[in-house]
């Protein structure tokens, strides 16, 4: 169980939350990142309280804001994490609330009737903004003859356990493009508040390794699997051939651990909906709060003067 629950993403060192006035770019309307920090990583839109290096992120809030932009890659890749425990982002949504990444897929493979090689690690999400979105994801298993669980806690305590099982005989009893139903593949619903989570494989021993010598399990946005047969053949064939990066996943983030306006009180200092004509919402999952700008106006609501008409 620990192994399943090994840390993915690691903490990184908070300093002092930045407010600052939002910059005002001709070419793209109103920025949605302080002045003199990079709104871009490659083609992906970086806007606060995430941000480039720790001066251009709302580090204060959660030192997960803080962002790396791999530029080993063409085009520059944003990364979330620290060196040892990147994941790589593919879109943030200001609006929604919502972060789009690759997670990778886990896996265990045969060679005859032993275990090959292996892959279940998992997350602890527990003092980060993200928790995996259960409308927008699934948790999806591959393979003949496999049980795959998903193993975590809901929350702070409340243990967690979860899986489907995917059944075949043969390459031939399944069909491409067929629903995950259980005949090749199999997928099961995520709750909301999955504070911890990792994959296992209820299985040392396989009857199906000739044709079928690996198993995977993923958490993956809904829509983006559809089930091949060519998925089953091979390797490490699946991941190879469309997961090289990892499957994306939608993570709801949210500030956390911020106090709210009292009615009749003074505004909190670590309140971050900072802009006029803005206000909060609650967190599409599990505690906190969202800022959005009030309607007829659009921009950053965590930026000073970010939100305009």
């Amino acid at each position: 169980m620990q192994e399943a629950l090994a840390l993915a993403v690691k903490l990184i060192p908070s300093i002092v939350f930045l407010a600052v006035a939002v910059q005002t770019a001709a070419s793209s309307g109103h920025s949605l990142s302080p002045p003199g920090c990079p709104d871009k990583c490659g083609n992906i839109s970086i806007p606060y309280p995430f941000g480039i290096g720790p001066s251009c992120a709302g580090t204060s809030i959660s030192s997960y804001f803080n962002l790396t932009c791999n530029d080993n890659f063409n085009p520059p890749r944003p990364m979330v994490g620290d060196s040892e425990a990147l994941v790589e982002i593919i879109g943030i949504s200001l609006e929604h609330g919502e972060m789009r990444m690759l997670s990778p897929v886990y896996y265990i493979c045969f060679m005859e009737n032993t275990t090959f090689t292996k892959f279940t690690d998992g997350y602890e999400l527990q003092r980060t903004p993200f928790l995996p979105s259960p409308s927008r994801n699934r948790f999806t298993v591959i393979g003949c003859n496999t049980l795959g669980l998903i193993s975590g806690y809901k929350g702070t305590a409340s243990h967690y356990v979860t899986g489907c099982y995917s059944y075949c005989e043969s390459i031939n009893s399944t069909s491409d493009g067929a629903p995950c139903a259980g005949m090749g593949c199999c997928e099961a619903a995520i709750p909301t508040d999955l504070t911890a989570f990792g994959a296992m494989f209820e299985m040392n021993q396989s009857k199906v390794w000739g044709f079928n010598p690996c198993f995977y399990a993923m958490v993956s946005e809904v829509g983006w699997y559809s089930f091949r047969q060519k998925d089953l053949v091979g390797h490490l064939g699946f991941i190879d051939d469309r997961a090289p990066r990892g499957a994306p996943v939608v993570a709801d983030w949210a500030i956390r651990n911020g106090s709210c306006p009292e009615e009749g009180k003074d505004t909190p200092g670590d309140y971050v909906c900072i802009s006029a004509n803005s206000y909060r919402t609650a967190a599409n999952n599990g505690p906190g709060y969202l800022c959005q700008c009030s309607k007829g106006y659009e921009g950053n609501p965590y930026l000073l003067n970010g939100c305009q008409g």
